[in-house]
Parts: structure tokens; C-alpha cells; sequence
């Protein structure tokens, strides 16, 4: 058993420090002078003068006519496409994914929640053929819904709006809230609830006072993932903001990638400063996540 439970634990930490490596490289890149960062490994130029916070200044202070210190020599290295890169709309665009992530977590909140308790709570025609059609629409890929949905928006006149990459993350989201919701209900009494109704309180009371603070741990779980898949999405984001002051995060740090000129520590401060939104949206929801609920919500 020692020896299965040391397998264990080295599986674990090899998979965690494969997973935190790269976030740790993102820190400690955005913290060291570019002239170092392209340095070779081992030089003895790493940290020769001890890390810097000016590449974060720059960042928050690029839209009040900061200018870059080029001509620092604790930086020793001349800025050529910081123009291109529109580092002072950063802001702008982080705000961006902040709002469009919070609102489709949000509406699958609301819309998930109440569509799962209509397919576990009542009987109605057509309801398993509904439910399939549900699952299937998130089996198709989402390449395939590109250039239909570019389309669609540019009709409805809703290109370069964040109101048209919020419908679509809507829809790429909703089908897998609903189903894992339908599991999680699944697992509810539903006496408890038939209890509330004989006790006089209306359909909309039960499911408010009743049915939603006992799932509170699944729809938690399913706004926490339809934020992050949100805050992540690239390709129809691409394809419908095209404008740098309505963009989001994955294709603006796509943008900078792609520059003439890629600025290494200028992109590591960038990356590690979206990773921000995300962590605090984890610290903040996984207080309130059972896991051992979800676990069984899943087995059932």
C-alpha cells in the first residue's frame, strides 16, 4: 500500500508541476528585462540586475501617455512595436472577456437551471427527442458554426458587438449546463419538493426556495464553466470582433503572437495578468462547490 500510495503521489505532483510550470514561466518572464529573457539559458545574464516591474507599469499606464523607457538601461532594449501590439486598449480588452464571461455565466444560470428542471420534473410530448436534440447540437464542431454564425450576426448587423459573442457562447454552452444539470437533478428527492407544493407554496417558490439552494453546488459549478469556457474561447471571437477595442483576451494575445516584432516580456506580463480574472473567479466559486455532490452527480 506505501508503495501504490508513492506511485500516487508522484503521479500527482508530475502532473501538477506539468501544469504550473508554464504559469510560473509566464511570471518570471514578465518580471525580467527583455535583453535578459532572450538571453540564453544559464546566462549569466538572468537576473543579473534583479527582476523589474516596468513592463506592468507600462501596461497600466499606456493610456495616460506613459512612455515606454526605451532608452533604459536597465532594460537595454529598444520598444519597436509597441504601436502595432495597442498595448493601451489592454484594459479595454480585458474588461471585454470579463463582461462577456460574467454575462454567459450568468444566462446559463438562469436558462440552464430552469430548462433542467422542466426535463427531470415534467412530462411533456416530445421531451426525450428535445433533450437529444440538446446533446447533439454540442457534438457538432464548432468550426463547422463559423462562417454560418459570421453570417447570421453580420444580417442581424451585430458584427464587431459583444453582444453577438455572448449569443453564440450562450449557445455553445447551454447544451453541456443542461445535460450536467439534468444529471445533477436527478440525484434531488423529489419528494422534498412535492412537500413544498403541498405545504402551498407555487411551482416558481419551490424551485427558488427549494430546488436551487439544494442544487447550489451544481449550477455554481456549471457558472464556473461556461465563465472559463467563455473567458477562453478564440475561434468565433476571431471571427466576430474584428475592431481592437471590442476584441477579448485569447485574440488579442493571438495578435501579439503573430507581430513582427514579438516583445517576449511584454507578452509573458500580458498572459500573466489575464490569468487574473480566472483565478479569482476559481477562489471565489470553489468555496462553495461540493465535490463530493458533483462526483455523484456525474456517477448517476
Amino acid at each position: 500500500m506505501k508503495i501504490k500510495h508513492l506511485i500516487s503521489y508522484i503521479v500527482i505532483a508530475v502532473f501538477l508541476l506539468y501544469l504550473l510550470l508554464p504559469i510560473a514561466f509566464s511570471f518570471i518572464g514578465s518580471i525580467m528585462p527583455e535583453t535578459e529573457l532572450r538571453s540564453p539559458p544559464g546566462s549569466k545574464l538572468w537576473f543579473a540586475k534583479g527582476p523589474t516591474t516596468v513592463y506592468y507599469q507600462y501596461i497600466f499606464l499606456a493610456p495616460f501617455g506613459f512612455e515606454f523607457p526605451s532608452q533604459d538601461p536597465y532594460i537595454r532594449y529598444e520598444i519597436r512595436s509597441l504601436v502595432i501590439l495597442n498595448i493601451a486598449y489592454f484594459g479595454r480588452i480585458l474588461l471585454n472577456s470579463v463582461i462577456v464571461a460574467s454575462t454567459v455565466a450568468i444566462t446559463n444560470f438562469l436558462l440552464a437551471s430552469l430548462a433542467a428542471f422542466a426535463f427531470t420534473r415534467f412530462s411533456f410530448k416530445g421531451r426525450t427527442s428535445l433533450f437529444t436534440f440538446v446533446l447533439i447540437s454540442r457534438l457538432l464542431p464548432p468550426i463547422v458554426l463559423a462562417v454560418p454564425y459570421y453570417v447570421l450576426m453580420q444580417i442581424l448587423g451585430l458584427v464587431n458587438n459583444l453582444v453577438s459573442i455572448i449569443l453564440v457562447h450562450i449557445v455553445l454552452s447551454l447544451p453541456f449546463s443542461i445535460w450536467y444539470l439534468v444529471l445533477y437533478y436527478r440525484t434531488i428527492p423529489i419528494e422534498i419538493e412535492e412537500a413544498s407544493r403541498v405545504d402551498g407554496a407555487s411551482l416558481w417558490q419551490t424551485i427558488r426556495y427549494v430546488t436551487i439552494p439544494v442544487a447550489g453546488t451544481g449550477l455554481i459549478a456549471i457558472a464556473l464553466f461556461s465563465f472559463l469556457t467563455s473567458y477562453n474561447e478564440f475561434l468565433f471571437a476571431h471571427f466576430l470582433l474584428g475592431r481592437i477595442d471590442v476584441q477579448t483576451v485569447p485574440v488579442f494575445v493571438a495578435s501579439m503572437a503573430t507581430a513582427t516584432d514579438v516583445y517576449w516580456a511584454m507578452m509573458y506580463s500580458i498572459l500573466t495578468l489575464t490569468m487574473l480574472p480566472m483565478i479569482a473567479a476559481i477562489l471565489l466559486i470553489i468555496r462553495f462547490i461540493n465535490i463530493s455532490q458533483l462526483a455523484g452527480a456525474i456517477r448517476f
